[in-house]
Order: structure tokens, then C-alpha cells, then sequence
């Protein structure tokens, strides 16, 4: 398939966008897709750990291909919202519809929002990627996530210093509380310190247009479309941040860097990340799933990320883990065994 796979990223828009026109049963044609039929088949599709030789990677690199199908992906999404923002609109609505267009909307914010903006925002050197992952981000509630994950997390992962990173034993729910509302204060001091090394006014702090982004966007969809459009949007918005924090929670749980004498910790390494070689979360979240090797070279694009030997894997592909993720009485015990299978206490 080659490059040809990615074009897999759009399968989830495409869903959402079926399933905000239809009601009843078939309103939750993208949910039950992507919850239930993935995560199952992915455990029936052989793995692919190829990775690019020295000249497939040089190509891929200068491929714009790649870039495009990032490009393409904002439009596509400001269009699903508007759907969504349409449908949920109808009058008489039954609640079963209300619901499944509210969970769809909050998958496509999760993982095209938040996972694009991601992708986008890595690229830091370059003005264009940045909009773009802001424009993403903006939609999904999570401007200050760019700086937090590309100055915090990606520094200080798989240490307690990352509130991203979960330990062995830590439940999801409390995770995500503690990880979201933590790290958008630590986004602010981060920020400031930045302001402060290079001594500029603290009032120039980004997070000021951090915050106001999303809440803007959440008053023009109340200007436009009312109350009760602007509640549905930001339920979606919530579930959606869900989603982010259940793939920060699984892809880093109970792995720790070593603390060196001095109190520092040993280099970021790829037995720190959990790895999945699943090809359907590959092509779905963007090479995500090759966790350990975008932490070691974090600017990397999302088409040239290895499967690595070394690294841990997951039991399941990333959708499944997602859902685990929600069942502590499932997920801990799983990963426990995970653990021990990698001699890692």
C-alpha cells in the first residue's frame, strides 16, 4: 500500500460525517467502527514493523505527500464540526442521536484535533505547521498543549516530573484530572520562565491567548447556534481531551528513567515509551503508535518513525488500549502482566 495508507487518517472524519447524517441505530455507525470493529480486527491483521531503509527515508522525507494529507486534514475537520454543529441543531432530536453525534464529535476532536495539532506542532521552525496545529488545537480546547508536551513532557517523560506520565498503579480517571488541569498551570510557568530568560514582559505570555482561543470559539458557536449547541460542543470537547490523556495515560504507564546521584535522571531512552505496531492505529493517529522513537527524536516526521526492538510493546493496538484504559478493573491487571513480561517493576 505505501504511502497510499495514509490516506487511512480520513476514515474517521468520513465516519463522523456519515454518522451526523443518519439517526437512530445508524448514528453510531462511527462509534461502534471505531470502539468495537477496529480494536477487534487490528487483533487479526498481521503487525508490520518494517521499517524505511536509508533511501526509502531520504524519499519519504522530501515527499510533500505526507504534508498534504496534514494540510487537507484541517479543512476536513473544521467541516466535520460544522456538520456536527448542524445536526445537533434539529429540533426534536432524540437523545440517542444527541448522544452518539456527541461522542463521535469528541473522537474526531481527540484524534484529528488533538493528535493533527500534535503531529503539526512538533514542527516548530516552520509558521505555517503552527497555525495549522493552533487552528486544530483551538477546536479542541487544547492550545497550551503544544508547549506543555514540547517543553515539558517531551523533557521530563517517564519521570514525577511529568504530569503526563502515569506510574505503575495509577488510575486513569484521577490521572487524567491531575494531568489536564496540572499541566495547563504548568504550561503558564513554563511560558514565563521562557519570557523571563529572555527578558521580555510577562504580560507577553502566550497562555493569555492560550486560554482565550478556545473559550472564543466555544462563544462564536453559542453566538451562532445557541446554548445548547455550545453545551453539546463542549461535552464533545471534554470526551475528546479524554481521549488524549487515555493514549498519554498507557503510552508511558510504570515506565521510569532512571534518578542519577546528582538528582537528574538518565537520557530519554525507547524502553519509555509503550510501542504498538498494530497498522490500523498506525495509519489512524499518524505513526503515534511508534511512541519510543518519536520521543527520541521528537521533530521527526510522522512517515519515518521506527519500530524499535527495544522498546516495550503493548498488548493491544492503541484503540483497544484506549478503551482499557477507561476499565481500571481491566486495564491494571493487563498491564501488571505487560510489566512483568518486561522485567520492569
Amino acid at each position: 500500500m505505501g504511502k497510499l495508507k495514509y490516506l487511512g487518517t480520513y476514515i474517521s472524519p468520513l465516519l463522523a460525517i456519515f454518522s451526523f447524517n443518519m439517526t437512530g441505530i445508524y448514528a453510531y455507525t462511527g462509534v461502534f467502527v471505531l470502539y468495537i470493529f477496529v480494536p477487534i480486527l487490528e487483533n487479526f491483521i498481521p503487525k508490520d514493523s518494517y521499517n524505511f531503509n536509508k533511501i526509502e527515508k531520504k524519499q519519504a522525507k522530501n515527499d510533500r505527500f505526507y504534508d498534504y494529507i496534514l494540510f487537507l486534514m484541517v479543512p476536513l475537520h473544521l467541516f466535520v464540526i460544522y456538520q456536527f454543529l448542524i445536526s445537533v441543531s434539529t429540533t426534536n432530536l432524540p437523545t440517542s442521536d444527541v448522544i452518539a453525534y456527541v461522542l463521535m464529535m469528541g473522537t474526531i476532536l481527540g484524534v484529528n484535533g488533538i493528535n493533527g495539532g500534535h503531529e503539526l506542532g512538533h514542527k516548530t521552525n516552520k509558521p505555517f505547521k503552527v497555525f495549522m496545529a493552533h487552528v486544530l488545537l483551538t477546536t479542541s480546547m487544547q492550545n497550551h498543549f503544544m508547549t506543555y508536551h514540547n517543553s515539558g513532557h517531551h523533557r521530563d517523560v517517564a519521570t514525577p516530573n511529568d504530569l503526563t506520565s502515569a506510574k505503575k498503579g495509577d488510575i486513569f480517571y484521577f490521572f487524567a484530572i491531575r494531568s489536564q488541569i496540572g499541566g495547563y498551570f504548568k504550561t503558564w510557568r513554563l511560558e514565563a520562565q521562557k519570557l523571563k530568560a529572555q527578558q521580555k514582559n510577562q504580560w507577553l505570555n502566550p497562555m493569555i491567548l492560550y486560554t482565550l482561543l478556545p473559550w472564543s470559539f466555544i462563544a462564536l458557536i453559542y453566538f451562532f447556534f445557541g446554548v445548547q449547541v455550545a453545551l453539546l460542543y463542549f461535552v464533545a470537547s471534554v470526551f475528546g481531551i479524554s481521549i488524549l490523556e487515555g493514549q498519554n495515560y498507557f503510552s508511558h504507564y510504570g515506565l521510569r528513567r532512571k534518578q542519577k546521584a546528582d538528582g537528574s535522571y538518565e537520557g530519554v531512552k525507547v524502553t519509555h515509551s509503550w510501542n504498538s505496531d498494530h497498522i490500523l492505529g498506525r495509519v489512524i493517529l499518524f505513526e503515534l503508535t511508534r511512541h519510543s522513537d518519536h520521543h527520541y527524536m521528537g521533530a521527526k516526521p510522522y512517515q519515518v518513525l521506527e519500530s524499535r526492538d527495544e522498546s516495550p510493546m503493548l498488548p493491544y493496538g492503541y484503540p483497544a488500549m484506549l478503551i482499557l484504559s477507561y476499565l481500571p478493573f481491566l486495564f491494571l491487571p493487563i498491564m501488571e502482566k505487560q510489566l512483568k513480561a518486561y522485567n520492569i517493576d
